[in-house]
């Protein structure tokens, strides 16, 4: 169970997702499925678990990073770009968290972008909880499918 935790956990932490794929993930999901060694149930909520800490991870790290980064030379020079971008994150930011989970290359990088625009706490939180519930039910069920596929 352990191992599906940390591949979704490393698959959508900041830095480590974009060298992690979830076809690996998918891979060994239905492996262990297959094989009768988890269940889809300790499947799904092992990728939950690991999917849901990893964005809080990332979406601190960007309220971490946010007052310093304001600050930086490279914010400084385009202070008109970023405030426009934090603005348009504030108003469709939430929707970026279901979409940016169902997304590779942007999973990894959603929540601490989001962290760093200063979306509330709380509203984070809802919603993440939501799309990885979604993302790893829909993991669960692309591996019982595939299982099913092969037999």
């Amino acid at each position: 169970m352990g191992f599906i935790f940390a591949l979704a956990f490393i698959e959508a932490c900041p830095g480590l997702g974009l060298f992690i794929s979830g076809v690996l993930l998918l891979a060994t999901a239905t492996a262990l499925y297959t094989n009768d060694v988890l269940s889809l149930q300790q499947i799904t909520m092992c990728a939950f678990t690991g999917a849901i800490i990893a964005d809080h991870v990332g979406y601190y790290l960007g309220r971490f990073i946010g007052p310093r980064f304001h600050h930086s030379n490279f914010a400084q020079r385009h202070a008109e770009r970023i405030a426009k971008t934090e603005r348009l994150l504030r108003r469709f930011g939430l929707a970026a968290i279901p979409v940016g989970r169902l997304i590779p290359a942007v999973r990894s990088i959603t929540p601490m972008l989001l962290g760093l625009s200063g979306v509330s706490r709380l509203r984070f939180s809802l919603i993440d909880l939501l799309a990885c519930a979604f993302w790893a039910t829909a993991l669960g069920a692309l591996a019982s499918g595939i299982t099913l596929a092969i037999e």
